[in-house]
């Protein structure tokens, strides 16, 4: 009976879970609101789910140029040990207006999870055809234009500023960050002029190192990826109108331009001219700047600020400990106060203390641990005072007030410690002449309460009278030894330099063999689909390869040094461009959109055949 009820549960829990997935399924529509006569563009139905059996709607006057062509996108992530995965598949048509009015498009629909959608419907607004339409066609039709004539058009790729909050307060955190909006294959991202932040102090909030977090996102009907390149954390020093200068990055772009020619029927021909396969394509250097951004700084309010305030913004916590209540005179105390939180945590101060007449203190030992992530600036500051009560009784140190402002709440804030009661004893070995103690900060401090030591009792150290140490035995031993040595290092040297002068040819002689190696490790993640460490170890194959092969420094390495190097050898010019081109293929093949597993198998079989015809002419 027990059994059958639990079973019961778990079917109603089932039913309800499958019932709340299917709920959550969006399957949405979009396409440009305005177009003119002639204009191709694209329309582009998107299902958060596996949808299936998809049902196209009427296009009405709209000319369907190609479609639906089907892509998907998965990804898994684990926040504070949870995992969360997100599904997206997407079908585009490209179509093309045919006539001015306006065209509304009916719901698609599709199928997931044996349930039906429906998608919202479309309203395109057709123009009549015009000079200005005519170069609107022509940037709509961008990707078919850059095939024919290798044209980079503004809208391929581009930057974009965003900031949270253009109206801080004094001293409140900003979150900017800058994106990379691209349709086209792009490498070498070098930044050639940083923003500058002045009136702000800055944190960067990105490894330099760090891999780009790439998504795809449908603007106006075209699939963009889009990456976070650049995510600073700003603090404001001063009020008033601040502005942020516009960012600028260098950037390899890849058009590939499609040669014209016959139709063949051949299926082999039309596999291997396939854009990706084809040779014919153009390197663009592009240079990316983004939009200036200002800022509206809000000063601080005078009312109710409190007395000591010492520019703290943002939201924190406080504590003050001392590690002792009880100790003798002469003996250490140290007083910790620590302040955490989130915002400008590295620039608080709590400025000076009173403490009693009685103590000694020392400058406070400042410690910080400041975390970045995306959200911004977090951390904690440690401040520790060393005290030394220098004579007996029993003293109370004030409380420690610390004060910020909370910019969500527009209010200030203030933390009061407790008193702190300290009861010192008198110091019982202070009448015996000396007294040693080592205290927190590591500073040792002697009190001599007589200025006559003791009579020194140890053994004097006696030698026999006439004995020198000029021209003894341990005289000229000591005097040949520097010469002994010298040709010791000169004769190890020698021999260090020819082995060194032979690690060019022991690295000549292997260097197929580790390229090899590391295109081994390649494929085991090829087959597992990892492809950030698959395109790290094969750009390591062949980059290692050539600076083997030539014994050019990693520094040194570039596209002009390999082909110059392999030029000097006599390699063929077919051999030396297939190389060439397998390296731009791997880069360009990390923002290229599309099956990740089929390109990795691609460029696998691209640097395998590169190292062999490489490997082989240089025989």
């Amino acid at each position: 009976m027990k059994a059958r009820r639990l079973l019961t549960i778990l079917l109603l829990m089932l039913f309800q879970y499958a019932g709340i997935a299917q709920d959550n399924v969006r399957f949405t529509g979009s396409a440009n609101q305005e177009v003119s006569v002639g204009d191709r563009f694209r329309v582009v139905y998107e299902v958060n789910g596996d949808g299936k059996n998809f049902i196209s709607p009427s296009f009405g006057s709209l000319q369907i140029l190609s479609g639906p062509s089907t892509s998907t996108n998965s990804s898994v992530q684990y926040v504070n040990g949870k995992m969360s995965q997100s599904y997206t598949k997407t079908f585009t048509f490209i179509v093309q207006a045919t006539q001015e009015g306006t065209v509304n498009i009916p719901p698609a629909k599709v199928r997931v999870d044996a349930k039906n959608y429906n998608s919202n419907a479309i309203s395109i607004k057709v123009l009549p055809k015009s000079t200005n339409n005519r170069n609107n066609t022509r940037n709509n039709s961008g990707t078919q234009q850059r095939q024919q004539d290798g044209v980079l058009q503004k809208d391929d790729v581009y930057i974009k500023a965003f900031v949270n909050n253009r109206n801080p307060y004094l001293g409140e955190q900003v979150i900017v960050t800058y994106k990379i909006y691209t349709r086209v294959p792009v490498s070498n991202l070098t930044s050639s002029k940083s923003s500058s932040f002045p009136g702000f102090w800055s944190k960067n909030l990105m490894d330099d190192r760090q891999q780009f977090k790439q998504s795809t996102k449908i603007i106006n009907g075209e699939e963009y990826i889009v990456a976070d390149i650049s995510r600073y954390a700003l603090f404001p020093q001063k009020s008033g109108k601040l502005n942020i200068e516009a960012f600028e990055l260098e950037c390899n772009v890849q058009l590939r331009v499609q040669q014209q020619r016959k139709r063949s029927h051949d299926p082999f021909e039309d596999f291997f001219n396939d854009p990706f396969f084809n040779r014919n394509v153009k390197n663009v250097k592009a240079t990316l700047k983004s939009e200036p951004i200002s800022l509206n700084v809000k000063p601080l309010p005078q009312a109710n600020k409190p007395e000591g305030f010492s520019g703290a913004v943002g939201t924190f916590n406080f504590s003050a400990k001392t590690d002792h209540d009880q100790l003798n005179a002469n003996d250490a105390l140290t007083l910790s106060v620590e302040i955490s939180g989130k915002g400008n945590i590295e620039l608080i101060n709590l400025g000076e203390l009173n403490f009693p007449t009685d103590f000694e203190t020392y400058e406070p030992k400042v410690t910080s641990k400041v975390n970045t992530n995306s959200t911004g600036v977090s951390g904690r500051k440690r401040f520790e005072y060393l005290l030394i009560p220098r004579n007996p009784g029993d003293f109370r140190l004030k409380p420690i007030v610390f004060s910020y402002f909370d910019p969500k709440k527009e209010q200030y804030i203030s933390f009061s410690s407790d008193v702190f009661s300290i009861h010192v004893s008198k110091d019982s070995n202070t009448s015996s002449g000396g007294v040693t103690y080592s205290s927190s900060a590591q500073e040792d401090i002697r009190f001599i309460g007589q200025d006559i030591h003791h009579i020194k009792t140890q053994e004097a150290g006696l030698q026999l009278a006439n004995q020198f140490f000029f021209a003894s035995n341990w005289y000229y031993i000591l005097m040949w030894l520097p010469v002994v040595l010298l040709l010791l290092i000169v004769l190890l040297w020698k021999q260090q330099e020819k082995r060194r002068s032979d690690v060019g040819l022991m690295k000549n002689r292997k260097a197929n063999k580790i390229a090899r190696s590391r295109l081994q490790k390649a494929d085991k993640f090829r087959k597992t689909d990892d492809d950030k460490s698959f395109y790290e170890e094969i750009a390591q194959a062949l980059w290692g390869y050539i600076a083997d092969k030539f014994s050019i420094s990693r520094a040194d390495l570039s596209m002009d040094s390999v082909k110059e190097s392999l030029s000097q050898r006599g390699i063929e010019d077919s051999v030396i461009d297939n190389f060439i081109n397998t390296l731009n293929n791997i880069e360009f093949a990390r923002f290229a959109p599309g099956d990740t597993s089929g390109k990795m198998e691609n460029i696998y079989n691209e640097s395998m055949n590169a190292i062999m015809q490489a490997e082989k002419a240089l025989k």
